[in-house]
């Protein structure tokens, strides 16, 4: 007769025990398996923004060969990859004047058409900023598959992540929900800099001219930045407009009643424009100061940059 033993320390588990671990194991499934859905999300999300700025690049090695950004129709065939991690088209915005080579191109723009305004609320009726001359901008619609940010009237509207019932954009589905777009855009001053124009973007840096005093000598200066300064006979070139308080005296002296139309060659050349002299009368003197550049040596098409301000004389 066979005679079966069992040893102590050698049962196996019992019923409720196994059902225990199983019911653990399951636990940890579910857990890992909720998971998951996060960790692709997250996973799209973060590619796509990579794809996203990859797009960036790519305008800017065309602007560099071509002195203009691509249209919509050459943007896909432009960029790495024209879609999203979701499989979705990568929205672009582009600048109409950048477009086109004829009035100088990227390098010849002294403005856009376009601006980023970036909203805390739904009403963005209290923008957090405004960014000015935008040359492009390059959306994925992300998570939701809804593109929700347009520029209607050439502003685009960013919102902060997380704002509902939004959706700006009319060419896919419209939908009011939770704003996820991933959008990048670039100042024309950046794309000037990235795509090797001359300098950067012409500026007058002064933020305010100082106050004088009737009977007092009155010195001050407007300075320039950027831009392509000539390499002789003063970096830049000068025109005011408007009413110089009485005893005082510009150096280079140009005025004009319209000094965008005046002749380059009219222009007053110098590194700085001086303010001196010893103001006669009290009051407040409106001044439009502008600047111009050597970004265009064989023709007219430089860079003019203009600032207004005022003078005030104390009695």
């Amino acid at each position: 007769m066979t005679q079966w033993k069992i040893l102590r320390g050698e049962a196996g588990f019992t019923l409720v025990e196994l059902a225990i671990v199983l019911v653990i194991i399951g636990m940890l499934i579910g857990v890992g398996a909720g998971m998951m859905g996060p960790l692709v999300k997250a996973a799209k999300y973060n590619e796509t923004k990579e794809t996203v700025n990859a797009a960036v690049s790519s305008m800017i090695g065309f602007g560099t060969s071509n002195n203009r950004i691509p249209t919509a129709a050459e943007f896909p065939s432009q960029v790495r990859n024209p879609r999203d991690s979701w499989n979705n088209s990568i929205y672009y915005i582009p600048d109409a004047n950048l477009m086109i080579t004829t009035a100088g191109g990227i390098c010849g723009r002294k403005t856009t058409s376009l601006s980023v305004v970036l909203c805390p609320d739904a009403t963005c009726s209290t923008p957090t900023s405004t960014i000015p001359n935008v040359s492009f901008a390059v959306i994925s619609g992300a998570g939701n598959f809804n593109i929700q940010t347009d520029s209607s009237g050439g502003t685009i509207r960013v919102y902060n992540p997380d704002i509902s019932g939004i959706d700006n954009y009319a060419g896919d589905m419209t939908r009011l929900e939770t704003y996820d777009d991933i959008v990048q855009w670039m100042t024309l001053d950046e794309l000037r800099i990235k795509t090797g124009c001359t300098g950067a973007q012409l500026k007058i840096i002064n933020s305010d001219l100082p106050s004088g005093k009737a009977g007092n000598l009155y010195s001050a200066s407007a300075f320039p930045d950027g831009g392509a300064p000539y390499t002789v006979g003063g970096k830049y070139r000068w025109c005011v407009q408007g009413s110089l308080p009485a005893g005082m005296v510009l150096a280079p002296n140009t005025t004009s009643i319209n000094c965008p139309g005046l002749a380059e060659g009219s222009w007053g050349q110098a590194d700085t424009l001086n303010f001196s002299g010893t103001p006669t009368a009290a009051g407040s003197f409106n001044l439009s100061l502008f600047t111009r550049d050597n970004n265009d040596t064989a023709g007219a098409n430089d860079n003019i940059a203009q600032r207004s301000f005022v003078i005030t004389v104390n009695p």
